[in-house]
This record gives structure tokens, sequence and C-alpha cells, in this order.
């Protein structure tokens, strides 16, 4: 093997060891199924209780901004939420498995991974195109009566003309992120803890800009996380992450 080769692959192995750690406990799948699912159904009762909170916490958010410093922090973490910056990330996670793209059962494996991924924002999508609320930028929150209020185009500011503007609800960016997060779970398990870090700063940054109401979070998160329960991986197609 030529030493350029071989420096690069030492380099990965290196960076794997430093994700994954030397040895990671056994793989348990039934439990990381039981405790996504618990969380999706958590997130869907919060958000529900969330609607009588959106408009006060949106007000207290326009009327209170975090530092500067911490709204930096925030917008660098959007990556774990956006589309592309997802994919992205995947790809710099299917790279440190070296995953042999000629043997089925690797494929299968990234495929579970990207489509887990983003299944619950398909979901989210198909749900902005029937559903209109108004997000809290583009909408006259101190004329609102009840939350109802901020679904349709009542609330809507006039020069605020974008088919955006009413795609508040659910949020797609914490779709992605959970959905994202749940899925390198599976793989890489010892990475959790900053996975799901990064899902909730790229949720909370989207509250923090005044694009989503605290109820699309949590729904939107939820959608993700069953999007990526139903492309969770058996224990053997998980052991590889380990």
């Amino acid at each position: 093997m030529p030493p350029i080769a071989s420096s690069l692959k030492a380099q990965v192995k290196y960076l794997n060891y430093l994700i994954i750690g030397p040895q990671a406990p056994p793989f348990n799948s039934s439990l990381l199924r039981q405790r996504a699912a618990k969380l999706a159904i958590l997130l869907v009762c919060v958000g529900l209780l969330a609607f009588t909170i959106d408009v006060p916490i949106a007000l207290l958010t326009s009327t209170h901004p975090l530092p500067k410093e911490i709204s930096n922090i925030l917008r660098l973490a959007e990556i774990g939420g956006h589309g592309t910056g997802a994919a992205m990330i995947l790809i710099a996670a299917l790279a440190i498995k070296q995953l042999n793209w000629c043997k089925k059962r690797d494929r299968l494996i990234a495929c579970q991974l990207i489509a887990g991924s983003y299944l619950g924002a398909l979901i989210v999508d198909l749900l902005k195109l029937t559903i209109n609320r108004v997000r809290p930028h583009s909408a006259l929150l101190n004329l609102r009566t009840s939350f109802l209020d901020t679904f349709g185009q009542e609330l809507l500011k006039p020069d605020s003309v974008s088919r955006s503007a009413l795609m508040s609800f659910p949020s797609g960016h914490a779709a992605v992120a959970a959905g994202l997060a749940v899925s390198l779970c599976w793989f890489y398990p010892r990475g959790k803890s900053a996975f799901i870090a990064l899902a909730i700063l790229a949720s909370f940054q989207r509250i923090n800009s005044l694009s989503h109401f605290l109820s699309d979070i949590c729904i939107g998160a939820a959608l993700g996380i069953a999007g990526a329960l139903v492309f969770a991986p058996t224990a053997n197609h998980a052991d590889r992450g380990q």
C-alpha cells in the first residue's frame, strides 16, 4: 500500500477510535427502540401542551433576545437540522464506518442511516403543505386572542408575502435534527450525547430566530424520531458502529 494511502487509513482509524472508543457495550436494539418511542410520545404530549404558551414564549424571545455570542453558537448548530448540513454529517459518518459498497449488507446500512434521518422531514413537508401556521417573525402576535389565531393568515404581517411565512407547523429543522440524531445513535451509540446535544441546539435555534413556536419544534422532533424508528437497524446491522 502506498505511504500516503496507509497514512490516510491510519488517520481514519484514529478518528474512528476517538468517536467510537476502543470497546463499546453490547448493542441493545429493543432498549433503544423503546426509549426513542417513549421520547417521541413525550414530545407529542409536550407539543400539545405547548400550544398554550407558544405566543408568550415568542413574545419573550422577540423582546429579550439572547446575547450575541450565544446566538452565534446556536446559528452554527443549525447545521444539525438543515438538510444540506445533515447530508454533510451523514457523508462523514459513512466515511468513518468504512463501508464496503460492494456488499449488500453495507449498502443497506447506508440506506437505513440516510432514510431514517430524512423520513420524518418528508412527512413534515407534506403537513406544511396542508396546514397553514404563521411563523412568529411574520405574525402580529399582539393581536392574537388564542393560539388558534396563529393558524391561517389572520395574524400574517402585510409585508410577509412568501409562502414560507405560513409554513411554521411542524418544524422541518427539528425533524431533521431528531431523525439524524437518533439514526446516528443506532450506529455510533458512544456518540449519542453529542448527537442529542446538536439536535437540541439546532431546534432551540429555530425558536431563538423566531422561525418556529415551541409546539412546532416538539411535534417536528417527534415525527423525526418516528421516521428514524421506521428504519431502525437490527442488532446485526448496528454492531459495526460499536
